[in-house]
């Protein structure tokens, strides 16, 4: 099968909208005929570093084209994948070359694993800006993953010059923790809910995977230069309504700075030294605080794949490559099972802490400080 016609090198790779982005060893081509388009590539792509326009592993060639939902290739024939909430793509041509009908989007892609370039037709401005980044995305995590990292479910921030790897499943307290961390003691944001994690003969380094913060309304309440995210409808809340109201509030990267204090910055990578696992229970008065043995963590991290996956409730948070895949399971169990390991090395703390983030960071805090004096 070949690429649809409108779309590819010939159309859009003279176009002064074009970038390179890298992350790692890893980078992707971005190729636009409209500017708003790389422009929101950028904005959502916080953590890649960008050059101009030049070779690349992958290439992506995205176009504007009301037409595309008239092509006889916009078909929902095919097999079906969800590529995410209520939407699907729908492939034709299994393989190496394939191409993917989204209609709730009005996208035609075209994936050439062999030329390593995906094309892309858009009815609409909104799509071409959705599929930007995310397609970057993608493109970037499949190269990742091929190269050893791995996805961990992990909010993360730098303070003291010592990265903080905040790890649990959904609704254990990483944002929370973070946020508290970030406003009472400084530092740098590196993620908020999912980490590209790499262990190599240089030691274990950490990679955000770029994409908005979300956080709860209880959250946001609790902190005072946040308050004002709260929506006017859930202000007048009570409290533990608030910690309990099930919708998050979208933070994005435009507006991390917001998030920082005394100078912080917004990071591209970082090494962990050490690890939390926040259980936190809006109901709770205190902190408490315990060493998690090396063992445990070690079995944790495999049994839960990172966090990624909850053994009692499923799916914890999704992985989806299903444009650019990664590499067959076998391999990314043992990238998983080295990682693993280069964590149980790190001090891991779980802490039980309750509404308050100014007592939650006090702990973390604590934490470093007893690190930095031994």
């Amino acid at each position: 099968m070949t690429s649809p016609t409108p779309t590819g090198p010939a159309t859009v790779a003279g176009s002064s909208c074009a970038a390179t982005f890298r992350c790692g060893n890893a980078s992707v081509t971005l190729h636009t005929d409209d500017a708003q388009t790389l422009g929101e590539a950028r904005r959502v792509l916080y953590s890649y570093e960008e050059q101009p326009a030049g070779p690349a592993t992958w290439h992506i060639y995205l176009t504007l084209d009301p037409d595309v939902v008239s092509s006889a290739e916009a078909t929902t024939d095919g097999r079906r994948f969800d590529i995410g909430p209520q939407s699907y793509a729908y492939q034709r041509g299994p393989g190496p070359s394939s191409t993917f009908w989204v209609p709730d989007r009005g996208t035609l892609l075209h994936a050439d694993h062999a030329a390593r370039t995906i094309g892309v037709r858009c009815a609409t401005a909104e799509a071409a800006g959705l599929w930007a980044p995310r397609l970057v995305r993608q493109a970037m995590t499949g190269q990742l993953l091929a190269k050893g990292m791995v996805y961990a479910h992990a909010a993360a921030f730098t303070c003291r010059e010592r990265g903080i790897l905040i790890a649990g499943h959904r609704g254990r307290g990483k944002t929370t923790t973070l946020l508290a961390g970030l406003h009472h003691l400084g530092g740098d944001y590196v993620t908020n809910d999912r980490l590209m994690l790499h262990t190599n003969d240089a030691g274990l380094h950490g990679y955000p995977w770029p994409m908005p913060l979300r956080a709860g309304i209880g959250t946001l309440a609790a902190l005072p230069h946040l308050r004002h995210r709260v929506p006017a409808g859930q202000r007048a809340l009570t409290t533990d309504e608030k910690w309990t109201f099930p919708h998050k509030i979208a933070i994005e990267p435009d507006y991390f700075a917001d998030l920082l204090q005394r100078g912080g910055m917004v990071a591209s990578q970082m090494t962990p030294s050490v690890m939390i696992w926040p259980h936190l229970d809006p109901r709770r008065t205190g902190v408490s605080v315990e060493r998690v043995g090396s063992d445990e963590v070690h079995q944790t991290l495999l049994d839960t794949r990172m966090f990624m996956h909850d053994p009692t409730c499923g799916t914890s948070a999704h992985i989806n490559q299903w444009l650019v895949p990664g590499p067959a399971d076998e391999v990314t169990v043992a990238h998983l099972q080295r990682t693993a390991a280069a964590l149980a090395t790190l001090p891991c703390y779980r802490i039980h802490a309750g509404a308050d983030p100014a007592a939650l960071a006090a702990a973390v805090g604590a934490l470093l400080d007893a690190g930095e004096s031994r």
